[in-house]
């Protein structure tokens, strides 16, 4: 659809060109005004149509977009937080661990990718890169991939961040699992196994929460539990913990509030729908998506 919008523009434009040199050999002033103005018209939108063609995702139409409506600029500083979370499903029922920072909200196991050596440094040095400033910076928090840069470097971060980059791989996605389920004592696992189901990136938009420009990116992963660990989860519904909780589809989409009990109050973090088994269609299906991988933890 956008190259065919970008070659009618183009017959368009030469079209009018033409018309302007019929009418300036004719002698037709007015003529060949008329159809200038038209050009002047057309002539923006063939470049604007090109431009479209290479905007092979939703978050770059929606930055361009934004730029072109005067929203934001080069300059703007966009916020990118990318992680990569656990679907992991008993029977019926969603794994959800309580959220450590603060809300009190329940939400998939996992977290934000974590830069590797010299990376940090890298990013500053190539796109300018600043910290967080949303979020408070501490030991477990110092090499996130949660920045913030100019909307300028925001395709090249991405690039970066999809091909040569030193962090955290879809391959070795145990630690997150590790410290939110084995050191605390919630299951006894060794190893696991999960599947990469696709990624989920938002829109470039105007976050409420923080007041910024966002950029979200989460990497949904499956677990793929043996007899014995299908077993370890089944035990683990029959008791109760505020460390974690169950909870249907359902229950997520509603953010845990029941307006049949009189429980208002949202108890589910809101990206937690990312996960949903129902959901998963509407995730990116990038290179190696299916694949099955095995961790140490």
């Amino acid at each position: 659809m956008k190259i065919w919008k970008s070659i009618c523009l183009v017959i368009l434009s030469v079209v009018f060109i033409g018309v302007i040199f019929l009418f300036e050999i004719k002698g037709w002033p007015a003529g060949s005004s008329i159809a200038g103005i038209v050009l002047g018209f057309s002539l923006p939108g063939v470049w604007h149509s090109i431009q479209d063609i290479f905007d092979t995702t939703n978050w770059k139409a929606s930055q361009r977009g934004l730029k072109r409506n005067g929203l934001i600029t080069d300059e703007t500083i966009i916020r990118i937080s990318f992680a990569y979370l656990y679907r992991i499903k008993v029977d019926d029922k969603y794994l959800l661990v309580k959220n450590e920072r603060g809300t009190g909200k329940y939400q998939p196991v996992g977290g934000v990718y974590k830069l590797n050596g010299n990376e940090k440094i890298e990013l500053k040095n190539l796109y300018c890169v600043i910290d967080d400033n949303k979020v408070s910076i501490d030991k477990s928090s110092r090499d996130d991939y949660r920045l913030r840069m100019e909307s300028k470097y925001l395709r090249k971060f991405v690039r970066r961040f999809n091909g040569k980059s030193d962090r955290e791989r879809i391959d070795n996605l145990g630690r997150e699992f590790k410290e939110e389920l084995v050191k605390k004592g919630v299951i006894n696992w060794s190893q696991i196994t999960y599947r990469f189901c696709g990624r989920h990136m938002t829109e470039l938009k105007f976050g409420d929460h923080f007041q910024i420009y966002e950029l979200l990116l989460a990497d949904v992963v499956e677990l793929m539990p043996t007899a014995e660990q299908e077993r370890d989860l089944q035990l683990l519904m029959l008791q109760h913990s505020d460390t974690y909780r169950f909870a249907t589809a359902e229950e997520i989409i509603s953010l845990g509030i029941n307006t049949a009990t009189g429980a208002l109050e949202e108890s589910i973090g809101d990206h937690t729908r990312k996960i949903l088994q129902e959901n998963e269609g509407k995730l990116m299906k990038l290179l190696g998506a299916g694949k099955i991988y095995t961790v140490k933890l």
